[in-house]
């Protein structure tokens, strides 16, 4: 469960832990990033907005985005999708298992990355 995981990791990155929210989400900010993070029965559930979809070359782009989810080769197995308002790209990720601390924080630590290289991508 997430109150017994977060305390311990944000102690040891230095950072507040985050309140829940409405929609039963901790909203953890990490620099730059922000992951929302909602317990499951058992397991996690995460997600970060990533970027607007570019207007050119976007066709392009939603290739690139079927073939990074296809079998989660370019997302670690977490999915990329849309916001429900459609307004940007979401990277989530289902973790439907009790973890201990260290899985969890290496899980997180590797969605981070995926978050990290889907944000600074570049439409080429």
């Amino acid at each position: 469960m997430l109150k017994n995981i977060l305390p311990t990791l944000c102690q040891e990155l230095n950072v507040e832990i985050p309140p829940l929210n409405e929609q039963n989400y901790h909203a953890l900010q990490l620099g730059s990033l922000k992951i929302d993070m909602k317990d499951l029965s058992p397991g996690y559930y995460w997600t970060s907005d990533l970027r607007p979809i570019p207007k050119e070359k976007r066709e392009d782009f939603l290739m690139l985005i079927m073939k990074a989810n296809f079998l989660g080769q370019g997302t670690g197995g977490a999915s990329i999708g849309l916001k429900e308002d459609e307004s940007c790209l979401t990277l989530s990720l289902s973790l439907p298992y009790e973890m201990n601390y260290k899985e969890f924080k290496d899980r997180l630590e590797e969605f981070t990355n995926y978050v990290d290289y889907w944000k600074s991508w570049q439409v080429i």
